[in-house]
């Protein structure tokens, strides 16, 4: 991978996503295509041959977690707000730990 080609052991490469349809796709290939997903080259299954060697990790992370949506995506409200904090470093990155109330 890049980073070890730049001198960066790396210990664990996790891929985190949001999308369970895309994470289906790429741990599973064409096991998991219907008839709208079968035009994809190819090409672009090289996540998914990273997967089968163990070089690449996908780990499933909720939107509410998913922090790159702050660089990506027009946020709006608390949102906004609550990612802001983290990257500012006013808030550390466990603050956007998900709880489930049962």
């Amino acid at each position: 991978m890049f980073l070890e080609e730049q001198g960066y052991a790396l210990k664990k490469n996790i891929l985190h996503q949001d999308n369970q349809s895309a994470i289906r796709l790429e741990k599973n290939c064409r096991m998991t295509c219907g008839q709208k997903s079968k035009h994809i080259n190819i090409r672009f299954f090289w996540v998914t041959d990273r997967v089968k060697n163990e070089d690449l990790t996908i780990e499933y992370c909720p939107t509410e977690l998913m922090l790159a949506d702050f660089f990506t995506k027009p946020l709006q409200g608390a949102v906004f707000r609550k990612f802001r904090e983290v990257i500012m470093g006013r808030k550390p990155i466990s603050s956007l730990k998900w709880v489930i109330l049962i």
